[in-house]
C-alpha cells in the first residue's frame, strides 16, 4: 500500500545532521565516521505527525527506520481490526532490522505515537555498512536477538498471565519520570496500553482500578505514581 507521509523541513537537511542524528543512535554505535557519511548521504528525512503511518504491514522491507525525535509504535492488526501493540520505539532506536536482514515485507504496522522526526535509509546502504564495518554487524545481530526475546516474553506472557498481571508487568516496565523512581509518565493512551497487553480498554481500566484500590498505584491523566512496587512485582510472580 502507499505510505502516508509529509516532507520534513526542519534542521537535518544536510549530511552533516543527518551524520550526527546517526551517531547518537545505538544501531550505528562504534561505526566509522565515513561509513556514518556514506549513510548519511543516502538517508531521507521526514517529520510524521501523532497518528500518521509510516509503513504498512506487508509493505516492502526497503529501508532501516531510525527514530530522531518523538516516538512510533509497532503493531499487528487481524483481519477483523483487532490491534496488538508489539513495541514502541524511542529516540535513538531503530526498526526494521529484519527487513534489512531478509529483505522481506513488513512484519507490523509503524505509526508515529508522537509527532516525530525519522530518517530512512535504503536497505542495501545498511547492507553495505555492514559488510565493512564489523561493529554494524554485530548490532544488528544483537538487534535482531533482542527482538526475538521481547516477542518471545510477550508470547509467554500472554500464554501464561491473567491481564492484572499482565497490567502490573506494563507497568513495572514503562519508562519512570526524571528523577522520580516511582511515578510512571507514558505516551501510551489507556486504549494503547490496553493493545500492549492483549486487552480490552475496560479490562485495563478493571485492572489499574483494582491496583489503587489496594494502594498499589494513583492513576492519574498524563501519569501513574506508584506506591508498591514491591507488592507489584510479587503481584506478576
Amino acid at each position: 500500500m502507499t505510505q502516508i507521509t509529509s516532507s520534513w523541513g526542519g534542521g537535518m537537511v544536510d549530511e552533516q545532521g543527518r551524520a550526527r542524528a546517526l551517531s547518537r543512535c545505538r544501531l550505528f554505535a562504534g561505526v566509522p565516521e565515513a561509513d556514518l557519511q556514506r549513510l548519511a548521504t543516502v538517508a531521507t528525512a521526514r517529520r510524521y505527525r501523532r497518528g500518521q503511518l509510516l509503513v504498512y504491514e506487508g509493505d516492502p522491507g526497503d529501508s532501516l527506520l531510525v527514530v530522531v525525535e518523538g516516538s512510533l509504535k509497532a503493531v499487528s492488526s487481524s483481519p477483523h481490526g483487532e490491534e496488538l501493540l508489539l513495541a514502541v520505539v524511542e529516540p535513538g532506536e531503530t526498526v526494521g532490522e529484519l527487513t534489512v536482514a531478509d529483505g522481506g515485507a513488513r512484519s507490523a504496522t509503524i505509526a508515529a505515537l508522537t509527532d516525530a522526526t525519522v530518517l530512512r535509509i535504503p536497505r542495501e546502504a545498511v547492507l553495505s555498512a555492514a559488510e565493512r564495518s564489523p561493529a554494524l554487524t554485530r548490532a544488528l545481530l544483537d538487534s535482531l536477538a533482542s527482538t526475538v526475546r521481547r516477542l518471545t516474553g510477550h508470547a509467554a506472557d500472554l500464554v501464561f498471565l491473567d491481564i492484572p498481571r499482565r497490567v502490573a508487568k506494563l507497568l513495572l516496565s514503562l519508562p519512570r519520570a526524571d528523577g522520580d523512581a516511582v511515578v510512571v509518565r507514558t505516551r501510551l493512551t489507556q486504549a494503547e496500553m490496553a493493545d500492549r497487553v492483549g486487552a480490552s480498554r475496560q479490562s485495563l481500566n478493571a485492572a489499574l482500578q483494582g491496583f489503587q484500590r489496594r494502594g498499589w498505584v494513583t492513576v492519574g491523566s498524563q501519569e501513574i505514581r506508584l506506591h508498591d512496587v514491591d507488592a507489584l512485582h510479587r503481584f506478576v510472580g
